[in-house]
């Protein structure tokens, strides 16, 4: 025996344990090669600088008629603290070509963590077609398949594609692809400088706002809860920047103006599962409508962010219980049920897990429970029932207001 007591071993990684890997975001894009870029090669980008290195700038949008460097420019200037990924594809590919392409999708694999995937540039989508979200719905099925957790793919919608106005725009909701949202939202200074860019819709705009936001966020929200360093004070987190003239009106894709669009117009557009972009009367600055997914409203996954909380804890529990797997689970010699305190230990552990998603805002609260009376083999998994619970999200107020001249 000696006086040492206790020993301290120095461990690293600790720090990288947060919340980094809510956000891993990958842009799809149409373009022309440009510089020394290759298709379906994945390219990690830091800033705005390491998306000009590539070559890709204001001047090569305009040369090629292309919204590469407005999307990714739009990613950073909402998100500037947020990693994000480049996968560059030939612009006449077409969506069923995307997902069977398999360079494409060892590309996507290859991006440790990736959970929200952006499809544009494509010049195959004069169709807002709902089978190409049927078929994006099966990549995202396909990857969760080997456990790659596709939080959403947010598709450029473009205007070209539908009949004028807000009429003739498909209805999302009518389909069953959870997991892809559409935008048909553009801004009408970006639209107006290229006749190319005139059909095309703010899919950069809306990366950005997913990075900028926590797991639970809608996109709409006037408010985020945590800013970026540089807009820190402010009161809102519009899309709208008077310095770079960016958002300071808003369009549909086919150019309709949205103060052109009637009440009416507006929830129909929303009832039909769209994200578009639009301003409050008498409050300044412009946002997203929403995040409605192409479900039906009454699915559990009808919006964005409830597959985003769902996703991580998903990812949360399966990382807990893989150490137990092919481990040995006790049972009573009285009863021959699963041992109580094996059961109590494994749904603490799962609960103790979730409790980061409490703190964070994510959930409110979580339950675990296993059912002791269960035959666990080979040919038998042990069910684990789990809830989450979540937030409400508000989107408007009724508000009473009266006169007195007594309270």
């Amino acid at each position: 025996m000696s006086f040492q007591g206790a020993y301290i071993n120095k461990l690293n990684g600790g720090l990288r344990n947060g919340s980094e890997t809510d956000r891993v975001i990958c842009l799809i894009c149409g373009m022309t090669l440009v510089g020394d870029l290759a298709y379906n090669t994945k390219y990690e980008l830091l800033d705005i600088n390491t998306v000009e290195d590539l070559g890709i700038t204001t001047s090569s949008d305009s040369t090629n008629g292309e919204l590469v460097y407005y999307h990714l420019s739009e990613m950073f200037r909402l998100s500037p603290e947020t990693k994000f990924w480049l996968i560059p594809v030939n612009k006449t590919t077409t969506v069923a070509q995307l997902v069977e392409d398999d360079a494409l999708i060892a590309a996507i694999r290859s991006i440790d963590d990736v959970n929200v995937l952006g499809i544009g540039g494509l010049s195959t989508m004069v169709a807002a077609s709902l089978a190409d979200a049927v078929l994006l719905q099966g990549l995202v099925d396909e990857l969760a398949v080997e456990h790659l957790r596709i939080d959403g793919i947010i598709v450029e919608g473009v205007g070209a594609a539908v009949a004028t106005g807000e009429g003739g725009y498909p209805d999302l909701r009518s389909i069953t692809a959870p997991n892809i949202s559409y935008v048909g939202g553009q801004d009408p200074a970006i639209a107006a400088l290229n006749a190319a860019f005139a059909k095309r819709a703010g899919l950069g705009t809306v990366l950005g706002s997913v990075g900028v936001r926590k797991v639970h966020e809608d996109l709409g929200s006037v408010d985020i809860e945590e800013k970026p360093r540089s807009r820190r004070g402010e009161e809102n987190y519009s899309l709208s920047n008077e310095t770079l003239g960016r958002w300071l009106s808003a369009a549909l894709s086919d150019g309709t103006a949205f103060k052109s669009l009637t009440k009416a117009e507006q929830k129909n557009l929303s009832a039909k599962g769209w994200i578009y972009v639009g301003s409050f009367a008498d409050y300044p600055g412009f946002y997203l409508s929403g995040c409605p997914t192409a479900v039906d409203k009454s699915s559990d996954y009808a919006y964005f962010n409830f597959n985003c909380i769902w996703n991580k804890a998903a990812r949360i529990i399966r990382r807990v219980l893989i150490p137990r797997v092919r481990s040995k689970v006790p049972t009573d010699p009285a009863t021959g049920q699963i041992k109580s305190t094996w059961i109590s230990g494994c749904e603490e552990s799962v609960k103790n897990a979730l409790q980061p998603m409490v703190s964070a805002g994510n959930i409110d609260e979580s339950e675990i429970y296993i059912n002791p009376v269960q035959v666990v083999n080979e040919d038998s998994p042990l069910r684990v029932k789990g809830k989450l619970v979540v937030g409400m999200v508000v989107h408007e107020f009724d508000v009473d207001l009266g006169l007195t001249n007594k309270l």
